[in-house]
């Protein structure tokens, strides 16, 4: 290859490459544009509102039979008014409840049996077996490797554990 043939190939790659780049500049610089045009919220974080549930009231029914998941959350979805259609409450719907001022310490929230109802958190987040009672199927659990599930104390307005052998009705969401 001549070195005006080998000049002209160089250049050729290089305004190719330029434009190449040039365009991806462009898209990104317009990425960039595009962003700063949102809008955001001055108050995060902002109370999660869309699929996250909230609560509406509790079960008429306590925790008190082996049972599971979908069984649990039928004592919510089948109550009245409000309840009909529910589900047990997660901790992101507790939170989400309190952001959107649904609920709050006592007496805002009057209480049928305690001011502590349980939960769904899942599975443990530590090696205790605090997993719903098993999924609401642990109700009487041994001294020595006892279950627990997770309640919502409205009065102080956190989460916390229980032995499932505690009869506590669920806090409801939808």
């Amino acid at each position: 290859m001549t070195k005006k043939k080998l000049f002209s190939t160089v250049l050729k790659w290089l305004k190719d490459a330029g434009l190449k780049a040039f365009v991806v500049l462009l898209i990104v610089a317009s990425g960039f544009y595009a962003l700063a045009q949102i809008s955001w919220p001055a108050n995060e974080p902002n109370p999660t509102t869309g699929v996250v549930g909230m609560f509406v009231g509790e079960s008429t029914s306590a925790f008190s039979v082996v049972t599971d998941y979908d069984t649990a959350n039928s004592y919510c979805a089948a109550g009245a008014g409000n309840l009909l259609g529910s589900h047990i409450c997660t901790p992101a719907e507790m939170n989400n409840s309190y952001n959107h001022g649904v609920v709050g310490v006592a007496p805002i929230y009057t209480y049928v049996t305690s001011p502590t109802l349980w939960i769904n958190s899942g599975p443990p987040g530590y090696t205790a077996n605090a997993n719903d009672c098993k999924g609401w199927t642990a109700i009487d659990s041994p001294l020595n490797n006892p279950n627990y599930g997770t309640v919502w104390n409205f009065t102080s307005q956190y989460g916390g554990l229980l032995p499932c052998k505690t009869g506590k009705r669920y806090a409801c969401c939808k």
